[in-house]
């Protein structure tokens, strides 16, 4: 009877079948097929790029004396580039407030759909939460739903304008142009839209997946803390560039270094990286 959960034996026995290190990919991931009709010129969905100088940081580079930027952490890079971005559709400038408790929406965005027979894409949708028509359908791939989140420009921005998207799925069988859904902004601040802007990112999702969540093995455990040990006493021989902010917290690409090393020989090729490190700048024993 087979494990119907297979894990690592050994972190040096970490290659399947074939014989490959299970975290090297054979060949490029094939993209997914994401389908999209739209009214009132609605564009479709575009994949995020970074803003800078915007959302992502200012044109700083990481040198001593720079202020650190979004854009300088590689996992944020990652994580705020992948899926998808959804614009802003309609030219009028939509201004969101709250008034005596009640959500109040300004801007000229009510005669613009007028005079092209629809209403408003804007509504209250529950206390405390607006609603927008986003005049898009989209049609996953087979096994995927659509799900909604915060575009990550939430997480820098500074003025209180940028919208907060609520998470949310769209199972692939829903054929109506859907809505987004906002949290209103909190009492004195305004959220705004523009056109172009972006107001919420999305990603392609598996439906059904499950995760089972389990300790690790005593042997990986060991294996990941001397690792952790290694990566904390290693780290300027790790980074290719170091640097101190203008806020006096020293900085390196470490991570950056490693992952490099990861995509192209696994685990495998840190672990030896690591002890390789390790072995050289251990003193030798006199004798």
């Amino acid at each position: 009877m087979t494990d119907p959960h297979p894990h690592e034996a050994h972190p040096d026995a970490a290659q399947n079948a074939a014989g490959q290190d299970p975290d090297l990919q054979a060949g490029e991931v094939p993209p997914l097929q994401l389908r999209w009709r739209s009214s009132f010129g609605a564009p479709p969905p575009r994949r995020i790029r970074l803003e800078i100088p915007g959302w992502s940081g200012q044109a700083v580079r990481p040198a001593d004396g720079a202020t650190a930027q979004p854009w300088h952490c590689h996992p944020f890079v990652e994580g705020a580039t992948y899926g998808l971005e959804l614009v802003y559709p309609y030219e009028s400038e939509t201004r969101v407030h709250v008034d005596d408790g009640r959500i109040r929406f300004e801007g000229g965005l009510n005669e613009e759909m007028k005079a092209k027979g629809y209403s408003n894409p804007f509504g209250v949708f529950a206390r405390g939460h607006f609603g927008m028509d986003t005049m898009l359908d989209l049609l996953p791939p087979p096994g995927y739903a659509l799900r909604l989140g915060p575009h990550p420009r939430f997480f820098t921005d500074t003025t209180g304008e940028v919208p907060l998207a609520l998470p949310g799925h769209i199972q692939r069988f829903w054929p109506r142009q859907f809505f987004a859904v906002f949290r209103a902004p909190p009492p004195g601040t305004t959220t705004v839209f523009r056109q172009g802007e972006p107001y919420a990112q999305l990603l392609l999702v598996r439906v059904g997946e499950a995760v089972h969540v389990e300790p690790m093995e005593p042997d990986v455990e060991a294996d990941r803390q001397a690792q952790e040990r290694q990566v904390a006493t290693l780290s300027y021989f790790l980074s290719r560039r170091l640097w101190k902010s203008s806020g006096g917290i020293w900085f390196g690409d470490k991570y950056r270094q490693m992952l490099r090393i990861f995509r192209t020989g696994g685990l495998g090729a840190v672990r030896r990286h690591l002890q390789a490190l390790q072995d050289r700048t251990t003193p030798k024993p006199r004798g």
